[in-house]
């Protein structure tokens, strides 16, 4: 309510104002050819006040009442002041002088006093920052989209912006305007996250920057004088930036400093080639432009941000148009040091809207920065049918498969017309079953909070049904917890050992080309009921579930000893387990729990299982299994930039007491065939090792692309080629009276690899070589990205 009725009051404080408000317009140009000045400053004197040129040099500026005298401001160009008595009859015209260069060309025979200049910047900025805690401030913001040929969208806000030296930015959007093919809902025009760029660090596209005025600047620039003007009686120094560190993202351009001041009066900068993304994007540009005023006092702050940016985005077969992007901000009315109240900042968005708030939302009166010509054709022409999708149409032979399916139901073709909604196909293969075809239904009661699942299949060697269900139930919504009710029952071919790495879908795939059959199977008929609790504690959940399953081998099945080319090796037979009735409790701890990815993505995860089976409990089997696994992934070198260099570590371990039976062993995942995902021991072909107590550690480094950039190999390093190092050990043994075609590592083994990764954007290929014994193996898995 706080943040409602102080919206409201102010909201009615501008509409109380406006009435009283002149609008004084006019153009500023060069006096000698007449060109207009975009972008020059435009200030109401004893002020914190004012506005920019468009880019044909226009202004619209708003003042409370007259006289009034405004400050005309362009850098090379003589200040201009002007005072107006009265509302002037016309727009006003300002011609600009330039100034005269004090210097021309400097040469240098010790220290750039580029250098010394910058850091009196520095100095004088630490003095005047320590007292500046917050401000409030009035923006406007347009953003306009083109294509190769025309402007495509625009997006326009006024908003008020706040900072606070603790709690950062947060933005309220007051009002919105958008041309007929963007939804208001889209418009996320504003000044949130434009950057600053006086601050010590600067984020531009997911890269941390340090900024050229950061205390340590001298560290990672070189400052060079270009040339010195006179602007007011002052010295008007024009200097060139320079990165010293090539593989650090850093600004590269020009800065103004006013002399006797030492402040950033303006800076024309871009990200150098650090600041660069993988394929399929092929060009992205950024250059940024800021002006400073202190507007009479003492603290130096934006006047606006200028922006423009360039996207390719194509590969062999697709190819997009490019994208355009252009911005104009304009920041005016400061207040500093104000009391704001705290209900702006206990708002987690950073960008709120006025309508959210329930504040009436209103369309733009006017354009405190003149719409150019090409902006006014831009809304006259542009309706609802001209789409941002249409605009930027893909072209090439691959282009029809990434268009958008805006089909209907009774429009579904193929396959999807045949099979009703909520059904899913399943196959799968194995030396065991043979082919195995079933279907999945899927049905949600959202209402209900009632979510149920069921399957049914037939497998044509081994002739056995699967069929089953499953469902889950929210029992209770406890703030950001839940807890759920889950069940189940399913009679279906079973897997002896759980893989980590690999599902029955891959594994099918991989045996029926001639691989060798990752898995052992026996017939599995399970009932299950438990309770899952959600966020329990940040990102954990806890599970525990009874189980009691029915278990038995294969009996008098000969192997399917056959594959889709027939260039396989003899099919293994199937281990056999011990058959019986197994009833047990299992917990499941578990915190930040992703999905597999095969080592696309770092994870940070944890899960701690056990599993209790006894007697008491009508089991056939006595036993306790512990298990716990963990996946960390942190940032190591070059850490300013979007990817930094990353340490991955895997840890799986687990251990048992009592008489563990044989479909309850661990497993250390080795490769399938040649597909070596991270986690796997990639020099132990083609099978797992399994016991009763096991570990595996397995680790590796992604250096990106650091090491093609020191040996100066430009082409690996713009198709993002990287190099990771390797190494991992397992353990696994087994006590008791086990086959003898159980595979356990006898000892410890352990490797140590590279990788080339990133190859055609979607690869690795890796190169292991095994410590313990004579060994090595090439294999190739998912690229890593993050």
């Amino acid at each position: 309510m706080r943040v409602i009725l102080f919206l409201f009051l102010f909201t009615l404080f501008v509409s109380e104002r406006s009435f009283s408000q002149v609008e004084i317009t006019g153009s500023v140009t060069e006096i000698e050819s007449g060109e207009g000045l975009p972008a020059a400053t435009v200030l109401i004197v004893d002020s914190y006040r004012g506005t920019i040129t468009n880019n044909e040099g226009f202004f619209s500026l708003s003042v409370d009442s007259l006289p009034v005298t405004l400050q005309f401001r362009y850098i090379g160009f003589e200040t201009k002041e002007l005072t107006l008595q009265s509302v002037p009859e016309s727009q006003i015209s300002i011609e600009m002088v330039p100034s005269i260069a004090i210097l021309g060309e400097i040469t240098v025979t010790g220290e750039d006093p580029g250098l010394s200049i910058m850091e009196m910047v520095i100095e004088r900025k630490k003095i005047w920052r320590s007292t500046l805690n917050n401000y409030q401030v009035d923006a406007y913001t347009r953003q306009s989209l083109s294509n190769d040929t025309s402007i495509v969208s625009i997006t326009e806000s006024s908003s008020n912006a706040y900072w606070d030296r603790i709690e950062g930015h947060r933005e309220v959007q007051l009002t919105r305007r958008q041309t007929m093919n963007i939804s208001e809902d889209n418009n996320f025009a504003g000044v949130r996250y434009l950057p600053n760029f006086y601050d010590d660090n600067i984020e531009i596209a997911g890269y941390n920057l340090v900024g050229i005025t950061h205390p340590n600047a001298t560290r990672y620039y070189g400052f060079r004088l270009l040339e010195t003007q006179q602007m007011d009686g002052k010295p008007l120094y024009k200097i060139e930036v320079i990165p010293k560190r090539t593989r650090q993202p850093l600004f590269e351009g020009i800065a103004w400093v006013l002399g006797r001041d030492y402040a950033l009066l303006e800076v024309e900068l871009k990200p150098n080639d650090v600041v660069s993304f993988p394929p399929p994007i092929q060009d992205f540009n950024l250059a940024y432009k800021q002006q400073f005023s202190n507007y009479g006092g003492e603290y130096w702050l934006p006047v606006d941000m200028r922006i423009e940016g360039l996207l390719r985005i194509g590969m062999i077969g697709l190819q997009f148009p490019s994208m355009k992007f252009n911005q104009i901000s304009r920041l005016s009315d400061y207040e500093i040091n104000t009391s704001i109240p705290d209900s702006i900042f206990s708002n987690d968005e950073f960008i709120v809207r006025a309508d959210s708030l329930e504040i009436e939302g209103q369309k733009l009166s006017s354009e405190p920065i003149p719409l150019t010509e090409e902006e006014m054709l831009a809304y006259e022409t542009i309706d609802s049918t001209k789409t941002i999708e249409e605009a930027f149409k893909p072209e090439g032979f691959l282009a029809k498969m990434i268009e958008v399916d805006e089909t209907d139901d009774s429009e579904r073709s193929g396959l999807s017309s045949i099979i009703p909604n909520g059904f899913t196909p399943k196959w799968r293969y194995n030396r065991v079953d043979g082919h195995h075809i079933g279907l999945n239904y899927q049905k949600r009661f959202d209402d209900f909070g009632l979510r149920t699942d069921f399957f049914a299949g037939y497998s044509f060697h081994s002739q056995n049904w699967d069929y089953g269900m499953s469902f889950s139930k929210r029992l209770f919504d406890l703030n950001r917890s839940a807890i759920d009710l889950l069940a189940g029952y399913e009679q279906k071919t079973d897997t002896r050992y759980q893989s980590e790495l690999y599902r029955l879908g891959f594994g099918s795939i991989n045996t029926l080309i001639g691989g060798e059959d990752y898995f052992d199977y026996f017939r599995n008929k399970k009932l299950t009921a438990g309770l899952r609790m959600q966020s329990i504690l940040p990102r954990t959940d806890f599970t525990v579930m009874f189980q009691r399953e029915l278990q038995s081998s294969f009996d008098n099945i000969e192997v399917y000893d056959n594959s889709l080319f027939g260039n396989h090796d003899p099919r293994r037979e199937n281990i056999a387990i011990e058959d019986g009735t197994l009833q047990s409790v299992k917990m499941e701890l578990g915190y930040n729990v992703e999905p597999q990815n095969y080592g696309f993505t770092g994870k940070r995860q944890i899960r701690l299982i056990s599993e209790f089976s006894d007697d008491s409990m009508g089991s056939d089997f006595n036993f306790s299994k512990h298990t716990v696994k963990i996946d960390w992934n942190m940032n190591t070198f070059y850490q300013r930039r979007l990817f930094a260099n990353t340490l991955d570590f895997h840890l799986t371990a687990g251990t048992s007491t009592g008489d563990l039976p044989l479909q309850r062993f661990g497993a250390i995942d080795g490769s399938m065939n040649r597909f070596t995902p991270f986690g796997s021991i990639k020099t132990r072909y083609s099978l797992p090792y399994e016991g009763n107590r096991f570990w595996l550690a397995t680790a590796e480094h992604n250096f990106r692309t650091i090491p093609f950039e020191l040996l100066g190999l430009r082409y690996l390093v713009e198709k993002n080629w990287s190099v990771i190092l390797f190494g991992g050990a397992g353990y696994a043994e087994a006590d008791g009276n086990y086959p003898d075609s159980l595979l356990t590592s006898d000892g410890v083994h352990s490797e140590v690899g590279i990788s080339l990764n990133g190859i055609f954007g979607l690869v690795r290929l890796d190169f292991a070589k095994r410590l313990d014994r004579p060994g090595s193996f090439i294999g190739f898995s998912v690229a890593r990205y993050f």
